[in-house]
């Protein structure tokens, strides 16, 4: 059996998710001793972020060592989903419109008062879409069970679900260089204008890593 194509890149994605959860609890770290007087509600948010992403690397975890480990020998067992692999993709969900409901938020108070829901809407838009096919796949995921109806669900849930993710990435990042740049013309300061300039590379940079 040539396990390349599937198990193989399932190994592979895993390895490098691990590798990002590493620097998210490094950024969690460090945003905790850093940042003191930030909110709570912003502190328990990026905590219940930790957290989910924890939940997510596990579940990840458990469906790579039932696959590869504990039915090393079994190849009937390779055709049907493991309960944990299917859970990873709704922590997934939760954990990526959270994050996108976030920006939102700040987008949404960045913008000027007659704009805010024009700016903001279709993000809006995107992300319930986002969610509503991501509840659908991971629904048919468990309906179905086997691996090999993964490609019934391509056209109707999978494909709609990360275009979804990919276009209310674009438009927050669109919206926060725009609101970012509007917010540092109007300052004099260099050190300021240094400082909005930084965040605008940190948006571009999210949404390239993230789509």
């Amino acid at each position: 059996m040539d396990l390349t194509n599937t198990f193989g890149a399932a190994f592979i994605g895993g390895m490098i998710t691990a590798i990002l959860y590493g620097i998210t609890t490094l950024q969690t770290y460090l945003y905790l001793m850093k940042y003191p007087n930030d909110g709570i509600s912003t502190k328990l948010f990026v905590v219940i972020i930790w957290v989910l992403d924890t939940l997510h690397v596990s579940l990840m975890c458990h469906a790579l060592y039932y696959y590869l480990v504990s039915n090393y020998s079994v190849p009937s067992a390779l055709a049907d989903g493991v309960w944990s692999l299917f859970a990873s993709v709704a922590v997934n969900l939760c954990i990526a419109c959270s994050v996108q409901a976030f920006f939102t938020v700040k987008i949404f108070y960045l913008c000027r008062r007659h704009l805010r829901w024009l700016v903001t809407t279709p993000i809006i838009v995107t992300i319930l879409a986002h969610l509503g096919f991501g509840i659908e796949t991971v629904a048919f995921l468990f309906i179905k069970k086997t691996l090999s109806s993964l490609s019934q669900l391509t056209l109707y849930a999978v494909t709609p679900f990360g275009a979804a993710l990919v276009i209310s990435d674009v438009l927050i990042t669109i919206a926060l260089c725009v609101l970012l740049r509007e917010q540092g013309s109007r300052t004099i300061f260099p050190r300021t204008k240094r400082l909005v300039n930084t965040l605008v590379v940190y948006a571009i940079n999210r949404c390239l890593l993230t789509s």
